[in-house]
């Protein structure tokens, strides 16, 4: 091999060589890289909007009244009257605590922005009990200002409320106020006891009340549960018994005159009429040593039994009340009814409640008498209820050629206790004598 071709050979293989061998990495490689430096714009801080002053006013009730409170205007005595948070009530920075009791409501406030110179109170009390959705008696709308109480009465015009209390103070941020209204002042209420009242308030910022949806009113708790007298006892327990039956009676009274309650039924089998009755709560029928009996009224009559006062029983009577007699060391009471709604014929009967000296009641009566409908019927009875009955015509004999009338009394048979009924026949059925209804 020359000596050029040698050369040439050994240029190619030292080429090879250094293409094989390892490259050398960088000093800064694997190092993070810095990202090129940016510069913000400066800008202006964004400003929150100015909230606008509010017309409305938070409600809350108290789980208590204050000790000795005295309508001063001075609403330090009631704790915070901040409500607990309400997604039904918007924040607001005017504040109001209402509490109602048997002998008035105590409102304290504390109002600012647009309520600092007064507000519009409205309360209801328990719901309607049956009454027609646009009967206004269940709610009463009131102003509340430096000239003190008002309320809108049934022709719009505002007039003052006689017996209420009103103190105001003047503040840096707006007003404090105490008020006291008086039960007399109260709108209808439904329920026996109270459990709760509905409230709104808002600034009085126009002459005439605004118009609220009682959705937007707020469901508030008493301080405990509000009775009125007398006979608060008997009048919660008509509205537990209303409650129980298939179509209840709309019931509902005045706190400022509690002895009456007002009735509204539906009449007919579709309920589309309605009838509305005011009655006595109770009317006082007989005593024997410290029990008393005494009727009263919703749907059908019912016998109240008290004893020293207590109210004891409250048990269904017949649709006429008879009257009443001390006989067997017991009060007796009797009552009758007579009715036709599942003709053919009409059922008809008597019912005699015992009361004893301890107040117990017991049924003293035998009505088993073999007739269960009549083709014509009237009841009979003697002026002191010594004995009692019905005479008529007994569905079952009534196809035959001539109707065969009977008569059927009632009297004390002092072995057995109790009235026992005799049955004899009529060769003719007598007319009926006038008789008196009891009340």
């Amino acid at each position: 091999m020359d000596r050029a071709r040698l050369a040439a050979l050994a240029s190619s293989f030292a080429m090879l060589v250094a293409s094989c061998a390892p490259t050398k990495a960088p000093e800064d490689a694997g190092k993070p890289v810095k990202p090129a430096l940016q510069v913000a714009s400066a800008s202006a801080p964004t400003l929150a909007t100015p909230r606008e002053p509010s017309p409305l006013v938070r409600v809350t009730a108290p789980e208590k009244l204050p000790a000795n409170l005295s309508i001063d205007g001075d609403v330090s005595e009631w704790g915070s009257l901040a409500p607990p948070p309400d997604p039904k009530q918007p924040d607001a920075p005017s504040r109001l605590s209402f509490a109602l009791t048997k002998d008035g409501a105590f409102v304290a406030a504390e109002l600012v922005e647009r309520a600092k110179d007064g507000i519009w109170l409205v309360f209801g009390l328990g719901g309607t009990g049956g009454a027609r959705a646009d009967d206004t008696r269940f709610e009463r709308v009131f102003r509340l200002d430096k000239r003190g109480l008002s309320q809108v009465s049934e022709s719009g015009a505002l007039v003052p409320v006689v017996g209420s209390v009103v103190d105001m103070r003047f503040t840096e941020r707006g007003t404090t106020l105490e008020a006291r209204i008086p039960v007399a002042a109260y709108p209808r209420a439904a329920a026996a006891p109270i459990t709760e009242v509905l409230v709104h308030a808002v600034a009085a910022e126009a002459a005439a009340p605004p118009k609220l949806a009682r959705e937007s009113w707020i469901r508030i708790g008493v301080p405990e549960p509000v009775h009125f007298e007398p006979h608060a006892e008997l009048r919660a327990e008509v509205y537990r018994q209303n409650l129980t039956l298939l179509r209840p009676l709309g019931i509902s009274y005045s706190p400022a005159d509690p002895g009456h309650i007002e009735i509204t039924g539906h009449l007919g089998k579709d309920g589309a009429a309605v009838a509305t009755s005011e009655r006595p709560l109770y009317v006082p029928e007989r005593r024997l040593g410290d029990v008393e009996v005494g009727y009263t009224f919703f749907g059908v009559p019912a016998l109240a039994v008290f004893k020293a006062g207590k109210l004891l029983e409250l048990v269904d009577l017949e649709d006429e009340l008879m009257g009443s007699v001390e006989r067997n060391k017991q009060i007796h009471v009797f009552s009758y009814a007579q009715m036709n709604e599942r003709p053919p014929g009409f059922e008809a009967g008597w019912l005699v409640i015992a009361v004893a000296e301890d107040g117990s009641i017991s049924y003293p009566f035998n009505a088993e008498t073999g007739v269960s409908r009549w083709e014509k019927v009237y009841e009979i009875h003697s002026d002191k209820l010594d004995w009692f009955g019905m005479r008529g015509v007994p569905l079952e004999y009534a196809d035959e050629e001539t109707p065969r009338p009977i008569e059927i009394l009632w009297r004390f048979d002092k072995p057995f206790g109790g009235y026992m009924p005799t049955t004899r026949p009529l060769t003719t059925l007598p007319p009926p004598r006038p008789r008196k209804k009891k009340p």
